[in-house]
């Protein structure tokens, strides 16, 4: 069989309703490339599979998993089961507008070991319109996941090759792992990061973020710290203060958005006693793109 140049990879588990957004947004793509759809249940509905059996509009495997794997193990599931030279981990509720593939084509070259795109976010699949012809492209440097991730799962394609040698998603990070996977794609090459909207992330209530908020601080806190030894192995004061700072960030967005006070919120909200805490985060973003050049 020929190898297709895209795999688009869904971890499914039980929300055919989403599935079948995320598959026709895929079927509409405007741009015609040699692509595969490769479905990994995790859910066993039946609705899932017969979704599977009506795609038309291009290769679709269905792989069913006995016994369910977990979220972490499913997304790994799904790179090993894809053939393509490039492969997407397209979550079943998330979607790609009808530009993805035209915005990504260009940059699918051997100097990129991943590409990424923004995303547009909300609960429902928002309608927008494509107003950026040509966009900028940064590389995303590895300095930069101090700050945050790239983009959202859906926004990213990865070469599949490397995503096999660097062993894939670690499960012990849990609802991390996409963030700490990314980094170290940042570390093997070059992440081409492409400044136009052309994928959607939904997010709604009864996400794994909403159950397992307290760890994700605690534990995103302890990435930014490896990040910043790694990467600013000169500066170690410095690292350490502009983890801190958007950790601190961090804590503010969840108290905002959450009543609880765990210990994890408790503990980085003192962060705002280093120096300089209430300068715009602006600021420290533009410290680390200099500190990257």
């Amino acid at each position: 069989m020929s190898t297709p140049l895209i795999s688009f990879a869904i971890p499914a588990y039980k929300r055919p309703d989403f599935l079948k957004e995320a598959l026709f947004s895929i079927s509409e793509q405007t741009t015609s490339v040699d692509y595969e759809v490769v479905i990994c249940d995790d859910g066993h509905l039946s609705e899932t599979r017969d979704l599977a059996k009506k795609f038309t509009k291009g290769n679709c495997r269905y792989i069913l998993n006995s016994p369910s794997l977990g979220a972490v193990q499913n997304w790994n599931k799904c790179i090993q089961e894809s053939r393509g030279t490039w492969v997407m981990v397209l979550h079943e509720d998330d979607a790609l507008y009808p530009w993805y593939i035209e915005s990504v084509i260009a940059y699918l070259n051997d100097s990129s070991v991943a590409v990424s795109t923004q995303t547009v976010q909300g609960e429902k699949l928002l309608s927008i319109d494509k107003k950026v012809q040509k966009a900028k492209v940064w590389i995303y440097h590895p300095l930069y996941f101090l700050k945050s991730a790239m983009t959202p799962f859906p926004g990213v394609l990865i070469r599949r090759s490397v995503a096999n040698e660097l062993g894939g998603f670690k499960e012990a990070w849990g609802p991390l792992a996409d963030y700490e996977f990314w980094y170290r794609l940042s570390c093997a090459g070059t992440i081409s990061s492409v400044r136009i909207p052309a994928a959607f992330y939904r997010v709604s209530k009864g996400q794994w973020t909403d159950a397992s908020w307290p760890r994700m601080l605690r534990e995103i806190h302890l990435l930014r710290l490896q990040i910043a030894k790694e990467q600013l192995k000169n500066h170690p004061k410095l690292g350490k203060w502009i983890a801190r700072f958007f950790t601190y960030r961090t804590a503010l967005a969840y108290k905002k958005r959450f009543s609880e006070q765990p210990t994890s919120l408790v503990r980085t909200l003192k962060f705002k006693r280093i120096s300089f805490s209430s300068l715009p985060s602006g600021w420290i973003w533009q410290l680390v793109k200099s500190l990257s050049s």
